[in-house]
């Protein structure tokens, strides 16, 4: 039961513990605000905390998911392997977090119920799990953008006998050894998770609906000297990463798909294959792959060609070859189709026989078959972009009590990511419609833009309130919509990044597709135009 204890008054409350909320916090410190930063798990990492399923990791190279702001740690602390487990991650925030000694203004296992903003005060009201009260004037929302568990409504579920998991609250207790398990979904979660059971389990069941494109992630070893060719060319790295479209650390190409022979195409998407990883195959071959159909679809054909020549069985491979675009956010594996020629791996086709409902002892499909489980994980994603905002207790109340669900009953609108009108002094990290890129670069300029504009008000005295224009925020929505209509695909497929995904939603624009060097001019230009599009009062 909560306690309610005499309001905390802080310059700024920073909400959310991920990578975001960790830069955040470290920064405004370094203005001299007095701040905390509140996290509803027992721990940082924000969406890492929660995604502990065996095989979770990431898929931008370890030298590029780290901040860049700290160069002696970025050139000292280890990374064995090109890429980085989800406790590695977890692992490097608690470092950064013990190194810049942030523990004493973070308060976790404080979920934050409702904001309020006060008109007579120019105040947030801030209330939480712990009956803590905050009273700020400057808000800060790094609830991620992938935090919010998608778990579909399936009759039964309360009747099975065995164990039912939504792949965001694993419990690490559970033995999987022997078992009989059920995925369902083949995402970037069920994809990972397949991997890293398939070796142990008596039988896997795999229910895919709209199956993936997924690309070989090629984990390895980094060698002494390459990690010390990247220590040398730090300051290169990343200067060239922010003026990159997707900060992925590969070169962005100016070649057209069609511009070449068949034969040359086929050597590119072969060299992509092989050096392996999604973004990479996505965005490192050639400049239009996720904007022109017919380029996009000879990618298809080399990958469903892939797909065919790898899973030996002629109806499982039917079930995990797409017939649509390449173009949904671009998983990677370690040898997803070839567990699928393991004889206790099966690929259920709940597109040709969707499941009806889960009984005592499995889930039933369509063609009247029971699946017989022992253990049920739902890898169904997120509710993507605004979950974490719009399920928010008692919500998010602006100027004139206006809820921000129904701010974005019309889909989400923001200024840049970051403003939302009448919403004042309300800033968000790492929100939705900023661009589709790495993302600890990205919070990165979002932060350093942020800070720097506190900065430059507090220089000038007298700020009350930050928030932006009703037309700015319009006009940003609008440039998203636009820029994902003329310079990706991503709209004509069913995702989460359009939320599709989640049964009965608008579909809406989440990301920014112009690229984070577009993105960082925006920025530039905001800010040298006093910024523009913002009311400061």
């Amino acid at each position: 039961m909560a306690t309610f204890q005499t309001p905390v008054h802080l310059d700024a409350l920073v909400v959310g513990a991920g990578f975001g909320g960790i830069y955040q916090l470290y920064s405004l410190l370094k203005l001299g605000l007095n701040v905390k930063a509140i996290e509803k798990a027992e721990g940082l990492g924000g969406v890492w905390y929660w995604n502990k399923y065996p095989g979770a990791m990431s898929d931008t190279e370890s030298f590029l998911y780290r901040y860049s702001w700290d160069k002696d740690d970025l050139k000292s602390y280890p990374w064995p392997n090109n890429y980085l487990t989800r406790d590695e991650t977890v692992k490097y925030l608690d470092h950064v977090a013990r190194k810049h000694h942030l523990y004493e203004h973070l308060q976790f296992s404080t979920e934050m119920l409702s904001a309020e903003w006060n008109e007579n005060t120019n105040k947030w009201h801030v209330e939480t799990s712990t009956g803590d009260t905050f009273i700020v004037t400057y808000l800060f929302t790094a609830l991620g953008i992938q935090s919010t568990k998608n778990v579909p409504n399936i009759p039964g579920v309360d009747s099975f006998h065995g164990l039912v998991m939504h792949s965001s609250e694993w419990d690490r207790n559970v033995s999987l050894a022997g078992k009989r398990v059920g995925i369902v979904g083949c995402g970037s979660s069920g994809i990972q998770l397949t991997n890293a059971i398939a070796p142990e389990v008596a039988e896997l069941h795999c229910f895919i609906r709209h199956p993936q494109f997924t690309i070989p992630l090629r984990f390895q070893p980094v060698p002494d000297e390459k990690r010390t060719e990247i220590n040398s060319n730090y300051d290169d790295i990343w200067n060239a990463q922010r003026v990159s479209n997707t900060a992925f650390g590969f070169e962005e190409p100016a070649t057209l798909t069609m511009s070449v022979t068949p034969e040359e195409r086929n050597l590119v998407f072969e060299d992509l294959w092989s050096r392996g990883n999604g973004f990479r195959f996505m965005f490192g071959g050639f400049r239009d792959l996720c904007s022109n159909s017919e380029a996009n679809e000879e990618a298809c054909k080399f990958l469903r060609a892939k797909i065919s020549a790898i899973v030996k069985d002629p109806v499982k491979a039917a079930t995990l070859t797409p017939q649509d675009l390449f173009a949904r956010r671009p998983p990677c594996d370690q040898g997803y189709y070839e567990k699928f020629n393991q004889d206790n791996v099966f690929a259920v086709d709940i597109k040709k026989a969707p499941i009806v409902a889960v009984e005592e002892n499995g889930m039933r499909t369509a063609d009247g078959k029971l699946h017989e489980l022992d253990i049920i994980v739902f890898a169904t994603g997120f509710q993507s972009g605004d979950g974490s905002y719009l399920k928010i207790k008692d919500g998010i109340k602006g100027r004139g009590g206006v809820l921000l669900s129904d701010h974005w009953r019309d889909g989400i609108k923001t200024y840049l990511s970051m403003f939302l009108s009448s919403f004042p002094n309300m800033f968000l990290v790492n929100g939705p419609q900023g661009p589709f890129s790495n993302a600890p670069t990205l919070i990165e300029s979002e932060v350093d833009f942020l800070t720097a504009m506190l900065s430059d008000l507090h220089k000038t005295g007298g700020v009350y309130s930050v928030e932006c224009k009703a037309e700015a925020e319009s006009d940003w929505a609008r440039v998203c919509d636009e820029v994902a209509a003329s310079e990706t695909l991503f709209n004509k497929v069913d995702s989460w990044l359009t939320g599709k995904n989640i049964s009965g939603a608008k579909p809406t624009t989440k990301f920014y597709y112009g690229g984070l060097k577009a993105f960082r001019t925006h920025l530039q230009d905001c800010k040298e135009r006093n910024y523009s599009g913002l009311v400061i009062s």
